[in-house]
C-alpha cells in the first residue's frame, strides 16, 4: 500500500492522541435494516485489515447486522473522540470477511 488518504492519516492521529482512553476505540455503524430503516450500533475497531485502507471489526455470524450487510451493503460509521472534540464520519460499502473467505482483500 503505497497511498495513505488523508482521512487515514487524520484519524490514526486522532487514535494516537485518545489511546488512553479506552473508549476511544468504539465508534458508532450504521447499516439499512431488512425493514429500509437505518440501524445503528456501537462496535469496536480492530485496525486495519493489512496492506489497505479497510477498517476491522467483528461480530457475530448470526448477529442482525450481518443480514443487514448481506442485503444492503452501504454503511457508514461516526466516530467521535470528546477529549479532543474530533469527529469523523466514513461511508462506503461494508464487507463480510469469514474464515470460509480467506481472502482479506475482496473486491
Amino acid at each position: 500500500m503505497n497511498d495513505i488518504p488523508g482521512w487515514r492519516l487524520s484519524l490514526t492521529s486522532a487514535l494516537e492522541r485518545n489511546r488512553h482512553l479506552v473508549y476511544s476505540r468504539y465508534f458508532q455503524l450504521a447499516t439499512v435494516g431488512l425493514d429500509g430503516r437505518p440501524a445503528n450500533r456501537t462496535v469496536v475497531f480492530r485496525g486495519f485489515l493489512p496492506e489497505t485502507n479497510q477498517l476491522q471489526m467483528t461480530t457475530d455470524s448470526r448477529s442482525q447486522k450481518v443480514h443487514q450487510i448481506q442485503n444492503h451493503s452501504w454503511g457508514e460509521i461516526c466516530w467521535y473522540f470528546p477529549e479532543t472534540r474530533e469527529q469523523f464520519r466514513l461511508f462506503g460499502q461494508l464487507k463480510l470477511i469469514s474464515n470460509s473467505h480467506p481472502d482479506l482483500t475482496l473486491t
